[in-house]
């Protein structure tokens, strides 16, 4: 019973052993993170099309739920760019941005976001999550940084969102507006962009000459842009940028507390939003794993995928709560709240307190907040999340993960990003049967006088002209069975003195129904020109299939309980 509650209540895994030391680290954590995460999250509910507030409701009550239910004592929860947009994408299709029934489809949709992720963990989705590549993740995030960016490109000019969100549609709308862009905006977009760049590249450096320690530094770093809001702030009012030059601002930020709602939707509501929540839910467990699974090993902790699933569903549905949007793991949130020193989920709620705070007293600051200087902390962000080593390895490294790559990103390019994670899953799978399809087979031979058989096209090894060994390094299912008896029956062809064939089976971990019936075939077709069938080093549940049918009975020949006594006793080497 502990242990289904420790499962499904995390809290009391760590808070028994919770100190007054701990909360001292967790408060200064917490706090720190407070810095980016106003700044953030206000930027990113104006990229999801909602207003100023809903980012900072979304924030305080998602990170409450997430800490009560996740994992990762580090994760920070809330708002990101990716989530943004596609909810964006999603919700646009149902209501115009800025009307009454916007909001309300988007609020619908973080509850069945919410729903779908809970759902996944009764379905154990944290295990199948590995299925998708990394060439589909990174170039679904590249693309994806890339539309962000463009999107924000006319904002900071001074002009209005483009009415295509598309990348051509962008850019089109560029070129045909640029006549009408905002000379004061461009100059508060750009020294927003100089800000970050410039704590980015060199704050740290600096910094680091006055001796104050690593994780000092680098929360100071990290809060790059509370410095730029602050300068877009203390610029307006200095020089009447709002009034004078027609600057757009933020505007009036409610300085109360949400009201607490519970969002009915009908059945047919619910089915709409399915398709998309699912995506999105994809999207939110795997950019929130990977930012908790990276911060764990650095602590060498773990996080629990399944939990995780729990955790992410119930900070959506918090968000909901108070009409927020979808939400995830922050990666430069989290990262600034674990070299702040946190040590649980105390300082997310700590953050959620001071999020609260920031509403009830400071919101009326954000009034003359730049909406440029917004797109310059979205684009900033953006950027950071394309990770250029790691498309350079998948293009170096593998043609299939190239293609994998190069389809995905120009998927979610013109298709958007839905359709782009789905035709990039498509693919990813697609590619995965092919491989299959064409299995590695290698004919292998001692090495020396060892126990090591190896491909004889790769290393000096003893073979016998009556024994044909090989080695399928792959399962034996419905995609390949045909190719690999093919393979087989050629190369025994080819070979007019082989006796026997030894199957090696160190690779093989599953075989099905086709894989038996592949087996049966090979058997018989081989017997036919006096050529016995044998396999080795079958591994348990493989041979425990094969006991329970007659092919173990009627094979032609032995089943060896290794490679080096078949082939001693098969060919004598």
């Amino acid at each position: 019973m502990n242990k289904l509650l420790e499962l499904i209540f995390p809290v009391m895994t760590w808070g028994p052993k919770y100190s007054l030391d701990r909360f001292r680290a967790d408060l200064v954590a917490g706090t720190v993170v407070v810095f980016i995460t106003v700044p953030q999250v206000i930027a990113y509910a104006f990229l999801a099309g909602m207003p100023a507030e809903a980012g900072l409701y979304a924030a305080m009550m998602s990170l409450v739920g997430y800490a009560i239910f996740g994992s990762s004592r580090a994760l920070a929860v809330g708002p990101t760019a990716i989530i943004a947009m596609m909810t964006l994408e999603a919700a646009s299709s149902y209501a115009i941005p800025g009307t009454i029934d916007y909001t309300e489809t988007v609020v619908q949709l973080c509850v069945v976001t919410g729903i779908v992720l809970i759902l996944l963990r009764v379905v154990n989705f944290g295990s199948v999550i590995s299925f998708l590549s990394h060439a589909v993740v990174t170039g679904f995030i590249t693309a994806a940084a890339i539309l962000i960016i463009s999107n924000q490109l006319p904002l900071m000019i001074g002009l209005a969102s483009s009415p295509d969100t598309s990348i051509v549609g962008v850019y089109r709308y560029l070129f045909e507006e640029t006549s009408q862009f905002n000379q004061a905006v461009v100059i508060v977009s750009l020294v927003a962009v100089a800000v970050l760049v410039f704590c980015k590249t060199y704050l740290g450096s600096l910094l680091k000459r006055t001796g104050l320690a690593d994780a000092v530094i680098d929360s100071l770093v990290k809060s790059a842009p509370m410095y730029a809001v602050v300068i877009g702030v203390v610029s307006v009012q200095l020089f009447s940028l709002d009034t004078a030059f027609g600057v757009p601002v933020v505007g009036d930020i409610p300085t109360v507390l949400p009201d607490i709602n519970i969002v009915l939707m009908s059945l047919e509501r619910f089915q709409a939003l399915l398709p998309s929540a699912l995506l999105i839910s994809m999207v939110i467990f795997m950019e929130s794993t990977s930012i908790g699974t990276a911060i764990a090993s650095k602590a060498r902790e773990k996080i629990n995928p399944n939990q995780e699933l729990v955790g992410l569903g119930f900070a959506n549905l918090g968000s909901s709560l108070v009409g927020g949007f979808p939400v995830a793991g922050s990666f430069a949130r989290s990262i600034v709240n674990f070299s702040s020193g946190s040590v649980s989920p105390v300082a997310s709620l700590v953050t959620a307190f001071l999020v609260m705070i920031t509403i009830l007293l400071f919101a009326t600051l954000f009034f003359h907040l730049p909406k440029g200087v917004l797109s310059a902390i979205i684009v900033i962000s953006a950027w950071q999340l394309i990770d250029f080593q790691a498309v350079r390895k998948i293009f170096s490294f593998n043609g299939t993960d190239a293609v994998t790559f190069i389809f995905t990103f120009l998927a979610v390019l013109s298709l958007g990003v839905e359709s782009g994670v789905l035709m990039g899953i498509a693919i990813s799978f697609v590619l995965l049967i092919r491989s299959s399809s064409k299995p590695h087979i290698a004919v292998v031979g001692r090495v020396g006088d060892s126990e090591h058989f190896r491909n004889v096209e790769r290393y000096d090894v003893r073979t016998s002209p009556k024994l044909l060994a090989l080695r399928v390094d792959e399962s034996l299912y419905f995609v390949n069975t045909r190719f690999i008896e093919t393979f087989i029956l050629n190369d025994v062809a080819d070979r007019r003195e082989v006796e026997h064939v030894l199957l090696i089976c160190t690779s093989i971990n599953f075989i099905d129904t086709s894989g038996l019936e592949m087996l049966e075939e090979l058997s018989e077709n081989l017997s036919e020109v006096g050529v016995t069938l044998h396999m080795a080093e079958v591994k348990g549940p493989v041979m425990d299939k094969l006991k329970e049918t007659g092919f173990y009975r009627n094979m032609s020949g032995q089943i060896f309980f290794t490679t080096d006594i078949a082939m001693k006793e098969l060919a004598g080497i």
